[in-house]
């Protein structure tokens, strides 16, 4: 099991001279790096380990880089996405920007520039929530309830709420962050949008969304706590989310 002080950077490419010469020199600086030739070779090691980052190779066999972006970004929020990749083209970089990369080199960049790239975004990403950011849970407070398969948030009485794909993605991340605030930023590469005024303004539109339809059929306030600073965060009471 890797010691999880240092950050956890997974390099997923299957090109794998560039790969393991890129495993050993982010170790020899550090990092707790692994290697992985396709991102379903990675999920046995993402079930043990949470990665900080994940240099992401956009040619892949099995899921591509396009496609594997949006995943890692609605799995982990917070993690960095560094794409490393042979297709230089301003549309291509454009495209993995909007996918949700922190950072897009091409795979002629020398393993110094890599390495340089993975910690400026490091050094850009908030630091997780230490545990006393996240309100006291009262284990005698019903618990309100999320069902994946079915869309739809559970009131602690009962009463059942259906939500869009994209409201329950958001109420679900909220949820698992057991009480901790999730950053705007964060909750916006979910939905695949980058942090500007506008875009807030929707997020915030759309908790409010949210918010006013649960209290619309249970008559009851769904404990979402708004912070301008950190973003949002589930805090009262209990939630569970019956895909755990």
């Amino acid at each position: 099991m890797p010691n999880t002080t240092s950050p956890v950077v997974f390099v997923i490419d299957d090109d794998v001279r560039l790969r393991d010469d890129l495993v050993d020199y982010l170790l020899g600086d550090g990092y707790e790096a692994m290697g992985f030739s396709s991102y379903e070779q990675s999920l046995p090691a993402s079930r043990r380990i949470q990665p900080t980052l994940v240099v992401l190779d956009l040619g892949l066999p099995g899921m591509d880089g396009m496609e594997v972006c949006p995943l890692l970004r609605t799995r982990w929020p917070e993690v960095g996405v560094v794409m490393l990749t042979s297709r230089s083209a301003v549309e291509q970089q454009q495209a993995g920007l909007q996918a949700g990369a922190d950072a897009y080199l091409a795979k002629t960049a020398s393993l110094a520039l890599v390495e340089a790239t993975v910690a400026s975004v490091l050094r850009r990403l908030k630091p997780p929530t230490t545990s006393h950011d996240a309100d006291p849970v009262d284990a005698n407070v019903p618990a309100w309830v999320l069902v994946e398969e079915q869309l739809k948030i559970v009131s602690p009485h009962g009463e059942e709420t259906v939500l869009t794909v994209n409201e329950f993605r958001l109420v679900q991340v909220l949820v698992q962050a057991r009480g901790n605030s999730v950053s705007r930023e964060a909750l916006l590469r979910l939905t695949g949008k980058v942090d500007t005024p506008s875009n807030c303004r929707n997020l915030d539109a759309v908790i409010s969304r949210i918010r006013s339809k649960t209290r619309g059929i249970t008559r009851a306030e769904l404990p979402i706590r708004s912070s301008y600073a950190n973003g949002y965060a589930f805090a009262c009471g209990r939630a569970c989310d019956l895909a755990d």
